[in-house]
């Protein structure tokens, strides 16, 4: 199976790293940055939880072309990316080339099949995480379950669980799910709760729930998000989210920098629009008030659109 793996940030990185020490035949693509230039020149190094460094031969790509004969093209970009990047990649895969999106937030999947009508197409979520130590040099720090939905084309569906095995024995535990929008949207309540909060507060996940402040902001927007959902089609329980949520936050995700967070820092474009924003939007469409998200989007954005007139 020839795997192509759109976008060469800590995640795709680390996709394709745990795949191409497996020896499997994946290549990343990105536009040249030092990142990837580092990885061409020297390759990628992953560290794990025991601190324990494996380096890989790793490539990656400008162009990709119906020639190259992927298998598999899993998106991994920034959902805010998705569509200028794969707008060039249009004429690039088979027919038969199955697409997968495993980014954050809601809408990625969407892109894909308007962009590639032709192709089949599913989504899902990661539970692994990672981030950029350095150039060329990622750290391993998410080991939860990956799910991708299942496809209805039979072909495909085939080769996406051959694709799951493949996932699964690189060590990157991957399942099929059978109902994935519910998967998406418990992603997307996570996501939710900590992305925004911790950009704004540039405080670690499990620092947001220091204060009863904290605590409250968080259950505010998920149970915005909640009513989203439900109105979607997708009914959970409200306290069982919300006390998942906080749960996470002081026992698995509590020490980590939230990608958003990393992104404000770094005084980059972030992925607000598919998770606060997404919520927002939904609940404009469906007649459902959600302030707390529409704030914090609009917030968000005002950092963006002026990180050069910041006050250090």
């Amino acid at each position: 199976m020839k795997i192509l793996i759109v976008g060469a940030g800590a995640m795709g990185s680390l996709f394709g790293g745990r795949l191409k020490a497996r020896k499997e035949d994946v290549f990343l693509y990105n536009r040249n940055n030092p990142h990837v230039e580092k990885i061409n020149h020297s390759g990628l190094t992953i560290v794990e939880r025991d601190d324990q460094e494996t380096t890989v031969t790793l490539t990656v790509v400008q162009e990709a072309s119906k020639a190259d004969a992927y298998d598999v093209v899993l998106v991994m970009v920034k959902a805010h990316a998705t569509k200028s990047v794969l707008a060039n990649l249009q004429d690039s895969f088979s027919p038969e080339t199955l697409l997968i999106t495993l980014q954050n937030g809601l809408g990625n999947l969407e892109i894909l099949t308007e962009l590639f009508p032709g192709n089949p197409a599913v989504a899902g979520t990661m539970g692994s995480g990672a981030s950029v130590e350095s150039d060329g040099r990622i750290l391993h720090r998410g080991w939860a379950k990956n799910y991708i939905g299942r496809s209805k084309d039979t072909v495909a569906q085939e080769k996406l669980l051959e694709f799951i095995e493949l996932l699964n024995r690189s060590g990157l535990e991957t399942e099929l799910a059978e109902n994935v929008q519910r998967v998406i949207w418990n992603k997307l309540f996570v996501n939710v709760a900590y992305n925004s909060l911790t950009a704004l507060t540039r405080l670690r996940n499990g620092d947001i729930l220091n204060t009863g402040e904290g605590q409250g902001l968080l259950r505010s927007v998920v149970t915005e998000a909640l009513q989203v959902a439900k109105a979607e089609g997708i009914s959970m329980d409200t306290e069982e989210i919300v006390a998942k949520c906080l749960q996470m936050g002081r026992e698995d995700i509590g020490a980590n920098k939230s990608s958003m967070l990393m992104d404000i820092l770094n005084k980059r474009k972030t992925e607000i629009d598919a998770i606060n924003g997404a919520v927002a939007k939904l609940g404009k469409q469906h007649g459902i008030e959600t302030p707390y998200n529409e704030l914090i989007t609009g917030i968000i954005k005002v950092i963006e659109a002026n990180y050069d007139l910041q006050i250090d």
